[in-house]
């Protein structure tokens, strides 16, 4: 059985932790303003099927559920 109690409390998958050493060197702007955010953004707008969809990312569930009122 899997239990996913929190984001924190397990280890990440094995592709994962070789992507994050394959760009542990990158340097790149702030939070939301790189070419990885940008990316995703498209993904999700794709996966929605609103392709002029506005995605906000932002930094957790307590930031996230601010911004819903």
């Amino acid at each position: 059985m899997l239990y996913f109690l929190n984001d924190y409390s397990e280890g990440a998958h094995e592709k994962v932790l070789q992507h994050l050493i394959d760009t542990n060197m990158e340097q790149l702007p702030g939070y939301g303003t790189d070419h990885y955010c940008e990316e995703a953004k498209e993904k999700i707008k794709k996966a929605c099927g609103c392709e002029d969809a506005e995605v906000f990312l932002l930094t957790g569930g307590t930031q996230t559920n601010q911004d819903c009122h």
